[in-house]
C-alpha cells in the first residue's frame, strides 16, 4: 500500500486528468477504433493528429487516449523500435559537448524518428533540448504540449503496480521513455509476462520503494500475430 501510495502522490503531482477518468481505465480498443473512423466526430482521427501536430492543450484526456490508442489501426503502425535514427541520435546525444551541427543533427534525427512514429518521447525530448538551446520558445511550447499528451493518455490507464493494473502502451519502446517522466530509471530486466499480456521492467533502487512496473502491450502481441512474427 505503501508504494501504491507513494506512486499516485507522483503521479498527481505530475497531471492532472479529467473528471472522466477519476481512476484510471483501460483503453477500449473496439470503441477507440470505431469513434476515430467517424468522420463527423470529434474523435476522428485526422482532426485528432492534427490537434496534436499543433500541440493543442484543448484536447480532452478521452481525445488524448483516441489519439495515442487509436494509432494501433492506422496503416503505419508498426511497434518495432529498429530505426537507424535512435542509434544515429543516441550518438550524438552521448556527446559530452554539442555543436552547432549536433543540435542540428539531433533535430533532423528526432524529425525523422517521429515520422515513423509520432509519439515517440525520447525524440520529442531531443526537439526539447535543441529548441530550449536555441531559444524558439514558441516551438519548444508546442513541442512540450505534443509530449504532455502522450504522458496522459497512457498514464491515465493504470498505475503499473500490478499485472492487473498496468500502464498501457503501444509499443514496448514507450515503456522505457516513460521511466524518466515518473523519476524511475531501468533496473535491467525487461520480461513477457505469463498468462497475460504484459511486459514489465524492473527499476534501480528508487526513493518510491518500487522494484517493478507492468505496462499492458496488447497491440504489440496483436501486430506479430498478424504479420506471424516480428522484434519488439
Amino acid at each position: 500500500m505503501k508504494k501504491i501510495a507513494i506512486l499516485a502522490l507522483l503521479i498527481c503531482c505530475s497531471i492532472t486528468l479529467s473528471a472522466q477518468y477519476d481512476e484510471p481505465t483501460a483503453p477500449d480498443y473496439k470503441s477507440i477504433e470505431k469513434n476515430i473512423n467517424n468522420s463527423s466526430s470529434h474523435l476522428n482521427y485526422e482532426v485528432l493528429m492534427e490537434r496534436y501536430r499543433m500541440g493543442d492543450s484543448t484536447m480532452t484526456i478521452d481525445e488524448k487516449r483516441h489519439l495515442y490508442f487509436g494509432y494501433v489501426f492506422q496503416p503505419s503502425y508498426n511497434p518495432a523500435d529498429t530505426s537507424q535514427y535512435n542509434t544515429r541520435m543516441a550518438t550524438v546525444l552521448n556527446k559530452q559537448y554539442f555543436s552547432d551541427q549536433d543540435y542540428e543533427e539531433v533535430l533532423q534525427y528526432a524529425e525523422a524518428l517521429l515520422k515513423e512514429d509520432p509519439f515517440n518521447m525520447r525524440a520529442l525530448n531531443a526537439k526539447l533540448l535543441v529548441f530550449a538551446q536555441k531559444n524558439n520558445v514558441e516551438a519548444y511550447r508546442r513541442t512540450a504540449k505534443q509530449r504532455n499528451i502522450v504522458q496522459q493518455a497512457i498514464i491515465s490507464t493504470g498505475d503499473g503496480m500490478s499485472k492487473s493494473t498496468p500502464y498501457y502502451v503501444i509499443k514496448v519502446s514507450h515503456e522505457y521513455d516513460l521511466l524518466g517522466f515518473l523519476g524511475f530509471k531501468f533496473g535491467g530486466e525487461d520480461k513477457i509476462e505469463r498468462n497475460c499480456n504484459c511486459n514489465s521492467l524492473t527499476l534501480a533502487p528508487n526513493r518510491f520503494g518500487v522494484d517493478k512496473l507492468y505496462f499492458d502491450i496488447s497491440p504489440t502481441f496483436e501486430y506479430i500475430k498478424r504479420k506471424g512474427s516480428g522484434k519488439i
